[in-house]
């Protein structure tokens, strides 16, 4: 047994957390990796990857087992050999971690979240600050943010920020996650890699055009006469690059599956123009350039590929989307993840 200390997340507010220290996980993420039949090349000395592993595991215990499936950043670890790799450009530094579940299952997690540390220790520690309290509050139950333990320092505890889906991805644009989070429960633990690249490639802000100039790479297009629109950051402009290196546009059980993306797009013309934006954007961008011969050529091909796909439909414009955005416009939710401290 270990000390149990006052971990203090916020002196303004006096707000604490007691964990015990040091930080210990009963089983380790490597072992977890195995269990779940993933592949070494997954880096599980990563605390996030380390904690989606555990996480994942752990779920499957769960009596009876909770559905979840991971995306974002650390999806694209446990699924893309490119995401793991330091040689390529593609890897990135993860900073949360996303999980969707079944809003049916919802008081399940979120108590399986709570429970978390009594059963695997106090590494896998989950909780919810104020802040979090008021975010879930007004979040009608579809998104949900906790924070997690990562690391410890000597005094210093690192936190990372858990972004929870229930049944649906719900940003710039929306799409049904269900069949994804049954899916991904059974197999990889993640979203289908159809769904993990939609879910980068929806993304559209619009900004005023002197605001371009900080981020050419990203102008998708002029909006209006005052504005432009801008897509993925770099970050998540690595993930989409990686997937498509590491997976076909194809129906095997490994590729993106053209007949999925074809059945959410043709459906959605909102969501088929940003998308069609993004392609063209991540063409010209200089990750994509950067990439060695043989990955740049795959990559552009994979990223043609997806254009023809793309260039095949003609989804009905709806009167709505008429000289105004045809995406929903999100504001950043900022996370409120460092350091707490002991004592």
């Amino acid at each position: 047994m270990g000390e149990v200390v006052d971990l203090v997340i916020d002196p303004l507010r006096g707000e604490r957390l007691s964990l015990e220290l040091p930080l210990s996980l009963r089983t380790a993420p490597a072992a977890a990796r195995a269990e779940l039949g993933l592949a070494d090349w997954v880096d599980s000395s990563d605390p996030l990857v380390a904690r989606a592993l555990l996480i994942l595991r752990a779920a499957r215990h769960a009596d009876p087992p909770i559905a979840l499936a991971m995306l974002g950043g650390a999806a694209h670890r446990l699924r893309c050999p490119s995401s793991n790799r330091s040689d390529l450009g593609l890897r990135r530094s993860l900073h949360d971690l996303d999980i969707a579940c079944l809003h049916k299952e919802l008081k399940a997690v979120r108590a399986f979240l709570a429970s978390l540390h009594g059963r695997e220790g106090s590494g896998l520690r989950v909780f919810e600050t104020q802040g979090d309290r008021i975010f879930n509050s007004l979040s009608e139950g579809r998104r949900l943010r906790f924070h997690l333990v990562l690391d410890q320092r000597g005094n210093e505890i690192s936190l990372g920020t858990m972004d929870l889906l229930a049944d649906e991805f719900r940003f710039c644009h929306h799409f049904d996650l269900r069949e994804d989070v049954s899916a991904g429960a059974r197999d990889r633990g993640t979203l289908s890699p159809a769904l993990l690249l939609l879910a980068k490639m929806q993304f559209i802000r619009r900004v005023p055009k002197g605001e371009a100039a900080a981020v050419p790479e990203r102008v998708l297009e002029p909006f209006g006469r005052g504005d432009v629109v801008i897509g993925p950051e770099a970050k998540d402009t690595q993930d989409i690059l990686a997937l498509l290196l590491d997976h076909p546009l194809d129906e095997s059980p490994e590729g993106i599956s053209p007949r999925r993306l074809v059945r959410l797009l043709e459906k959605d013309w909102g969501l088929w123009r940003t998308v069609s934006l993004n392609a063209g954007m991540i063409l010209r961008s200089s990750l994509l350039r950067a990439l060695p011969e043989g990955p740049r050529a795959a990559g552009t091909a994979q990223l043609e590929a997806l254009q023809r796909i793309l260039a095949s439909l003609a989804p009905k414009r709806r009167l709505g989307f008429l000289g105004g955005p045809w995406w929903e416009e999100v504001d950043a939710q900022p996370s409120v993840d460092g350091t707490a401290h002991v004592g």
